[in-house]
């Protein structure tokens, strides 16, 4: 299984280190080229562009900084043509519902997987698989996810079929935080 990570902020990079860590072998990318060549000497295999990174993936993270950088790299790689149809693509990204929910139906309608799971989880939390992962969707997308997901985080929380609900989840516990 190939695996490939965009977007290794604080919270990106310690998901990869935490990747690493299990001997997964993974290919990333960042706009801060730097910030990706961190990993490197951990063994990550840095990618100059979203789609050298995904082509080949059977799954792809994301870990962006809003809706907007969303859109744009999922552009990027279909453009491209990076993303086979059986490629799960999985959002960490705090989004809004709006953008989960569209981008969720948007895929469903070209054939193709996404998920959004969203975090509650510090990067020191990441790198040792502890806090809470979100995901909402179709329950097919959950049982798929889940083997895959689950030694990501202390505990994933399904939260039912709606596509937004855990972008709406996450909102929510932001502002009660």
């Amino acid at each position: 299984m190939s695996v490939a990570f965009l977007g290794t902020g604080l919270l990106g990079a310690a998901f990869v280190e935490a990747f690493l860590s299990r001997g997964e072998a993974l290919r990333v990318w960042n706009r801060t080229v730097s910030k990706a060549q961190a990993l490197a000497a951990k063994g990550a295999v840095v990618c100059a562009s979203p789609a050298e990174a995904a082509r080949g993936a059977t799954r792809v993270h994301l870990c962006l900084s809003d809706d907007a950088s969303v859109d744009e790299v999922l552009a990027l790689l279909h453009a491209s043509d990076a993303l086979a149809q059986d490629t799960w693509v999985v959002d960490h990204t705090t989004t809004s519902p709006r953008g989960a929910a569209r981008r969720a139906a948007a895929a469903r309608a070209d054939g193709r997987r996404y998920a959004h799971a969203p975090v509650f989880m510090s990067p020191g939390m990441a790198r040792e698989a502890k806090g809470l992962m979100l995901l909402s969707g179709p329950t097919l997308t959950h049982d798929a996810l889940r083997p895959a997901l689950a030694p990501m985080t202390g505990e994933l929380l399904y939260l039912g079929e709606r596509d937004d609900l855990a972008a709406c989840y996450k909102l929510f516990g932001n502002a009660m935080i």
